[in-house]
């Protein structure tokens, strides 16, 4: 069930992309359930994340922050994210949708500034997605 795909997105008109999608043998309920539980925020953004309401401002232990721009239960996040306070931000979105009996989550990081190594950025995405599936299968 499980299939993943990387490709890394570059337009002239737009800023640098980066979309990652993975699929995991749960339902979407189970899944968005998971990524909004403190853990699951952890698989994500890092140690001490986590989605607080549309509006809401969140931060990890490694100095990542953001702010929650939109929630759609079962459906989609997005947030900003910045590696430090200096950074600039970027916009990442994930997308749930059914897919074979699973779901397929699909990450959109958008914004991108020209030192972001997109190769690096797109594999960290694939790696989080894989611990996400990882502790649901748990």
């Amino acid at each position: 069930m499980m299939s993943e795909q990387s490709e890394i997105i570059a337009d002239g008109s737009l800023p640098a992309t980066v979309v990652v999608s993975h699929v995991v043998s749960s339902p979407v309920k189970r899944v968005w359930n998971e990524l909004m539980s403190p853990e699951g925020a952890e698989t994500l953004l890092g140690p001490g994340a986590h989605f607080g309401g549309k509006g809401q401002t969140w931060s990890s232990n490694d100095g990542r922050s953001g702010v929650t721009r939109s929630l759609h239960p079962l459906e989609q996040i997005r947030f900003s994210i910045r590696k430090d306070d200096q950074s600039h931000p970027s916009m990442v979105q994930i997308d749930l949708a059914a897919c074979d009996g699973g779901t397929k989550l699909t990450v959109t990081h958008t914004n991108l500034s020209d030192d972001i190594d997109r190769a690096d950025l797109g594999q960290r995405w694939q790696a989080a997605l894989q611990r996400v599936d990882d502790s649901l299968a748990a």
